[in-house]
């Protein structure tokens, strides 16, 4: 591929990528995404991505290779001190690669807020991103490490029925929260969260909460009865 094409797919997946974070994917049409990176051509995403599913897929790549990498990276330095199945560990290396990204954009970000839309969102012509979906994905490995890792801490603290559950809510708490974050630093609105320091500090230790918290007796009551219907067929 040439360097001119390389820049131009760059272009059209920055620009997307923001577009969907501020509107929605719903919302943006592929001609407004051609036309907002610079492209005469009202077709340009249809013929470097086919589709704006293609689209979609292009951005989720570009960001979760590097992503990964650094994941990876923390995975492994955790496990040389001893402390990989840490709770603070195992949120530590889920949420610093993402809100690096914001730190490392003193411009703007959009990508967490682009991923709440994908993954939050019903669309009409894009799937919905599920937790599923994204560890089948290019660039998810440590992903899916991490996942592992956090059943085993899970299991220590509720029910089976709820492991998943609870997954579920923790990755949901931290993209949301790192999203609302990103949308507040592009408006110059962080005011009442303090620096972005101060406010992964806190979110660390919120996410390694929501992972070990237990529930209450009434809560595995429930779990079971609704796990041995469905074993049943009730």
């Amino acid at each position: 591929m040439d360097s001119q094409s390389v820049s131009t797919k760059l272009s059209l997946i920055a620009t997307a990528e923001r577009l969907f974070a501020e509107h929605g994917i719903n919302a943006v049409s592929l001609r407004k995404i051609a036309a907002d990176a610079g492209q005469r051509n009202d077709n340009a995403v249809a013929y470097h991505f086919g589709s704006k599913q293609g689209l979609v897929d292009a951005i989720l790549e570009h960001r979760q290779v590097p992503i990964d990498a650094r994941r990876l990276a923390l995975i492994g330095a955790f496990d040389r001190e001893g402390r990989g199945d840490d709770p603070h560990a195992i949120a530590e290396a889920f949420v610093r690669p993402l809100a690096e990204l914001l730190v490392g954009a003193p411009s703007g970000s959009w990508y967490l807020r682009f991923c709440v839309q994908a993954a939050y969102t019903v669309h009409s012509d894009v799937a919905t991103l599920t937790l599923t979906d994204l560890e089948a994905r290019p660039g998810t490995h440590g992903l899916a490490v991490l996942r592992e890792r956090a059943y085993r801490v899970l299991r220590e603290v509720l029910p089976e029925p709820l492991v998943a559950q609870r997954w579920w809510h923790f990755t949901g708490f931290v993209a949301h929260a790192l999203a609302d974050l990103e949308g507040r630093r592009n408006t110059g609105d962080t005011r009442e969260l303090g620096s972005t320091e101060l406010f992964v500090a806190g979110l660390l230790d919120s996410a390694a909460a929501v992972l070990t918290a237990p529930c209450r007796p009434s809560t595995a009551r429930l779990a079971w009865t609704e796990a041995g219907s469905a074993v049943s067929g009730g």
